[in-house]
């Protein structure tokens, strides 16, 4: 309706200027020749300009990565893909709707932000009270079969951005990272809360026809008392770290000084076994030989002995009897006086056995 309201005013202004062009022209000719004309070509190019615009109005042609929502009227009769369409021209309107990524991002500078929409990050607190700034992404497209919807409900894509993307993440990020310590948002391991909200956000705008491609908590900010804090805790635990460490340490070579003190205990009592063994063993091999010793020598005496016993005649013996003999008999002094032991030394044999009786030879004297 807009539409065909500014070609009827472009129109008219452009017929009143050709009238007045040509009332100027022919002011020399009769006054009704002069009007007559005038209006003639007024009119034509009235006409000719309103159905130029009108032909121009008739024709959309719909970009990739779009949608357009027809309305007559203020009433929605369809949808145009992409491509080149005819619609009633000034009659109907198109509202047109990206279909590709969409891009809402907050942040402390949002003019630095090269989004498609940019705000200024959210302000929180944490389940223990700690204050946080929240920087974050979304993106989103808007389902093409749902833009009537879109169209009914939300209108043009900046509203959508405005009720349902900026509103709900929000909102969503406000309250969800409040169920959080502080503890467990400043150690950067952020994963559960980030797919919380992705979660929630998904149902969020899925029921208004919008689909989430991506939600990511690209950084929170704390209070410089709480980074200070922080640090000192960990300060604090690393000294209790580094103290545990030295006490294991410690007993660890305590440990090792028990060990080794057993183990040398055991290598010397080892050692003194080893050398009594070793002493015992060499008593053990000398007794055995001095025992061998003695008993090859007993075996080689008794052998002698079997061999003297076996040369010893009764002649041989009365002969070495003989040889031995002082010339004087051996006597017992009993109780009644001096007694002359007998002796058979000298006894007389048979011929036959007799052995013949050495005589003396006198030695001269000096």
């Amino acid at each position: 309706m807009n539409s065909m309201m500014g070609a009827l005013g472009a129109s008219f202004t452009l017929a009143i200027v050709v009238f007045g062009l040509i009332m100027l022209i022919t002011s020399k000719q009769s006054k009704a020749l002069h009007l007559g004309k005038s209006l003639l070509a007024a009119l034509i190019v009235f006409a000719a300009t309103f159905g130029f615009i009108a032909m121009k109005d008739a024709f959309v042609q719909v970009q990739y990565g779009t949608v357009a929502v027809v309305t007559e009227f203020g009433k929605i009769v369809g949808v145009f893909n992409p491509g080149l369409h005819m619609k009633k021209p000034f009659i109907q309107d198109v509202v047109v709707y990206r279909t590709q990524e969409i891009v809402y991002e907050t942040s402390a500078n949002p003019e630095d932000s090269r989004a498609d929409y940019r705000d200024y990050a959210v302000d929180t607190a944490t389940s223990d009270g700690q204050q946080i700034t929240v920087r974050y992404t979304v993106r989103f497209r808007i389902i093409p079969e749902k833009a009537i919807e879109v169209a009914r409900n939300l209108g043009p894509e900046d509203r959508v951005v405005e009720k349902i993307v900026k509103a709900y993440s929000r909102v969503r990020v406000r309250n969800i990272l409040k169920e959080f310590e502080a503890s467990q948002l400043y150690s950067g391991n952020v994963e559960a809360a980030q797919e919380k909200i992705t979660e929630q956000l998904k149902k969020d705008f899925s029921k208004n026809g919008i689909e989430l491609t991506f939600f990511g908590l690209r950084s929170i900010h704390f209070t410089d008392e709480y980074k200070q804090a922080v640090e000192q805790k960990q300060i604090e635990a690393e000294n209790v770290i580094t103290k545990k460490h030295l006490a294991e340490q410690a007993e660890y070579e305590k440990q090792r000084t028990i060990t080794q003190a057993q183990a040398q205990a055991e290598r010397s009592k080892l050692e003194k076994i080893g050398v009594a063994e070793g002493e015992a063993e060499a008593i053990r091999v000398k007794a055995k030989a001095e025992a061998d010793a003695i008993k090859i020598k007993a075996e080689a005496q008794a052998q002698a002995n079997k061999i003297i016993a076996q040369s010893l005649t009764p002649e041989l013996l009365q002969w070495q009897s003989i040889l031995m003999w002082n010339g004087r008999f051996p006597t017992v002094v009993g109780g009644s006086g001096q007694f002359i032991l007998p002796s058979d030394i000298f006894a007389p044999r048979n011929s036959e056995s007799e052995t013949p009786t050495p005589t003396p030879t006198p030695v001269p004297s000096k």
